[in-house]
């Protein structure tokens, strides 16, 4: 099970790339386009910003295709931390970590890395082969487990080491400062050194 987790992991992280992409290329879906149609002449007949959807026809098309895209960008998040139950359980015991810190800063520049490849491909089919060659690097590294959309649910990411020194990256919604008193009892296992803490998720 923690393969396919880890796999809407990676789906989710590129994901966003994704959505910089088709606004930075302007790609829209054709089929929303009669039902912003519709939803905009209603608009029209009940005198509902008239002047406004004229002036920005065109513009609001386009944002509605990728609010389309960030609506399915959230669902496959929604689906990952649904999929988080069906882990095999874990904890860590009270006063068995020797060190917690923030790992947030240390993925954002890689991540944001993404962004910046999304910019610079010319077309989809550049976009696919890229973001595969990424998919398949990630999917082996830790750095896949770090997904921005965990954060619109509460999910912050830290690095922890326990007693025997090992450093597992730990997935929570705890806010995490000290290891006084810090214990883990609804762990679920992504991977050895990757856990995810389901108390209140």
């Amino acid at each position: 099970m923690s393969y396919i987790f880890r796999f809407f992991l990676v789906i989710n992280s590129l994901s966003l790339s994704f959505l910089v992409f088709t606004i930075n290329k302007e790609i829209t879906l054709e089929w929303i386009k009669p039902v912003f149609y519709n939803i905009t002449t209603l608009a029209i007949k009940n005198n509902i910003l008239i002047e406004f959807i004229g002036d920005n026809f065109f513009k609001l098309l386009n944002l509605s295709s990728y609010i389309f895209y960030l609506i399915c960008i959230v669902i496959l998040s929604i689906i990952s931390i649904y999929l988080i139950r069906f882990l095999s359980s874990d904890s860590i015991e009270e006063d068995t970590l020797t060190n917690i810190e923030p790992a947030n800063d240390a993925f954002l520049p890689s991540y944001l890395g993404y962004f910046f490849v999304a910019l610079s491909v010319t077309d989809i089919e550049m976009f696919s082969v890229v973001f595969l060659i990424i998919a398949v690097f990630i999917y082996f590294s830790r750095i896949s487990y770090f997904n921005p959309m965990l954060f619109i649910f509460g999910f912050k990411f830290f690095y922890v080491i326990n007693s025997n020194n090992v450093k597992v990256l730990l997935i929570t919604k705890k806010e995490l400062k000290t290891t006084e008193s810090a214990r883990f009892d609804h762990l679920k296992r992504i991977t050895n050194y990757t856990f995810i803490d389901t108390e209140g998720a």
